[in-house]
């Protein structure tokens, strides 16, 4: 008994997940100490205490996902119309500020809306034309995540908003136009980040499908 109790008392303090247990110690009438896992009159008690297992925590790595891209609504009303230079095209969307642009075909006069919320910080509304300035007349909205969006070549002082002002998605921009370097009534728009090297073009997609034409800006 004693061998058998003494031994259950090793497990107990080296087995981290054995139970809590008592044992009594009493004297026999030989003078022997016994240890027992039974309860006798006048025995001693003695409480092992459960050993917790450490815990070994492993920290998982969070999960990485990459940000949901924003797709943007179509920057207009009306139509349809359709995608006459998408992005990489070989007419004009060669550079680092407008390689990802879309150019979509539209009479002069259509309304032009904020595609997402942000603030205007730019504007251009008086040039007649093609003028000094490639863009024509434009509109640049502030994101909050940084980024803008750039809306080109809009009838000569059709801009409804200016600088400083917040415009949500849908807030009336401007009317479209042929200002600046523009070979047919279209819709220039393009969205951009300042980096070191300056303003680069980011890639986009509208949360709905364009069609296609000829590209007016080749002669194709």
């Amino acid at each position: 008994m004693l061998m058998r109790v003494l031994l259950c008392c090793g497990l107990a303090t080296v087995v981290p997940s054995a139970l809590a247990m008592t044992v009594y110690k009493s004297i026999d009438a030989q003078g022997n100490v016994v240890y027992s896992d039974r309860q006798t009159p006048g025995a001693q008690a003695f409480v092992i205490q459960e050993r917790k297992p450490a815990r070994l925590l492993l920290e998982r790595p969070k999960p990485t996902y990459p940000p949901q891209a924003y797709r943007y609504p179509l920057p207009w009303r009306g139509g349809p119309f359709r995608l006459t230079q998408g992005p990489n095209g070989n007419f004009s969307h060669t550079d680092a500020k407008s390689r990802y642009a879309m150019d979509i075909a539209m009479p002069e006069g259509t309304p032009i809306i904020a595609a997402r919320s942000g603030m205007v910080v730019k504007t251009e509304n008086e040039q007649v034309g093609r003028g000094n300035d490639a863009s024509g007349n434009f509109v640049r909205v502030r994101h909050d995540d940084g980024s803008d969006a750039v809306y080109l070549h809009l009838k000569q002082g059709s801009v409804s908003v200016r600088a400083g002002q917040r415009v949500s998605v849908g807030s009336p921009l401007a009317l479209s136009g042929n200002t600046g370097n523009s070979s047919g009534p279209h819709l220039h728009f393009v969205v951009q980040r300042a980096t070191e090297a300056g303003l680069v073009s980011i890639p986009y997609e509208f949360n709905q499908p364009v069609g296609t034409l000829p590209n007016f800006a080749a002669g194709l």
